[in-house]
């Protein structure tokens, strides 16, 4: 049965806007008109519309709610064809979706093994320079080291991908390797994450994210602002699996993370909270757990890089 909404501004933000990561943006004509709000549902003009409703209630906290009712409602109806067209793709979770492709075609490595970060450095002397770039996910972010760190690369000219796994924990003095460190302060390499923690992610590795600063090629990059600059701002964060859905529109499915992952993220915060010894190696964290995380870095730079193409597709059609 669908869920009862109490406004059409709770069907639409909460229904449509907030399900799918689409953005919402409230307003009144110039010279204080009608009630309107702009829906994007994707990346480009084509994928936007401004809904006017024939409200022209003032900007009093009534009037602003009664405004805003009666733009969600000229919206809801018509953005119909649009939701039937997305529903139409099938829901399927990240593991069922992009399982197969993962497996086939990224070698997860153990950090502490001989060469496994010789070969990621390799990885990224042979990119060039303006996509260097790697995917970084953490595990157990509420401590400083966190319990682990994913980093994942691109190989140069081929399709396929290094994630690279690292207990801190297990690593002299229980701090990041020195292999590790280097990347953080590496300005030629951009770290790409999807922190939705509020910044924990990040914070855990003590590394700040500073896009003016170092220029955005160049930063610590974060998927939440890319999407919300290039599909507008969410009053939600859109997470992982909504923001691939975002960088890959023409994917034949929408992927959604799966509720097993719980008892992987479970895992992590049990050692991080003290009721379960951290492993001592990477052989002592279950298999399955492994995977899960690796994926989770994996995901992060694919979302980014179709991101980034659609970035730079947008800045040609603007100049053309």
């Amino acid at each position: 049965m669908p869920p009862k909404f109490n406004s059409p501004k709770q069907a639409l933000e909460q229904g449509v806007c907030g399900q799918h990561g689409w953005s919402s943006r409230y307003f009144r004509e110039v010279g204080g008109g009608r009630w309107c709000v702009e829906v994007r549902w994707g990346v480009g003009d084509e994928k936007r519309r401004t809904f006017v409703s024939d409200d022209t209630s003032d900007e009093s906290i009534p009037g602003t709610k009664k405004g805003h009712a009666a733009a969600a409602a000229v919206a809801l109806e018509g953005l119909e064809t649009v939701v039937r067209s997305v529903n139409l793709k099938p829901l399927r979770t990240v593991e069922d979706a992009l399982g197969p492709r993962f497996g086939s075609t990224c070698e997860v490595l153990d950090g502490s093994a001989p060469g496994s970060w010789d070969r990621l450095w390799r990885c990224l002397s042979r990119c060039p320079p303006l996509e260097r770039a790697v995917g970084i996910d953490v595990e157990g972010n509420m401590q400083t080291p966190p319990v682990l760190v994913q980093v994942c690369v691109q190989v140069p000219f081929e399709e396929t991908t290094l994630c690279v796994l690292e207990l801190p924990g297990s690593s002299p003095g229980g701090n990041l390797s020195a292999d590790l460190r280097r990347l953080l302060l590496d300005a030629t390499v951009a770290k790409v994450f999807c922190d939705g923690t509020a910044g924990a992610d990040k914070r855990s590795l003590s590394v700040d994210v500073d896009l003016a600063g170092m220029g955005a090629q160049f930063a610590c990059l974060d998927l939440e602002h890319m999407a919300s600059e290039l599909a507008g701002a969410t009053s939600v964060l859109r997470g992982l699996a909504r923001i691939f859905n975002l960088a890959w529109p023409d994917s034949p499915f929408r992927a959604t993370k799966d509720n097993k992952d719980k008892s992987s993220v479970r895992y992590f915060v049990d050692i991080q909270d003290g009721r379960r010894a951290p492993p001592r190696t990477l052989a002592d964290v279950p298999a399955s757990i492994r995977r899960y995380a690796a994926m989770d870095a994996w995901l992060t730079m694919l979302a980014f890089e179709g991101l980034r193409m659609t970035r730079a597709r947008e800045r040609i059609s603007a100049i053309e």
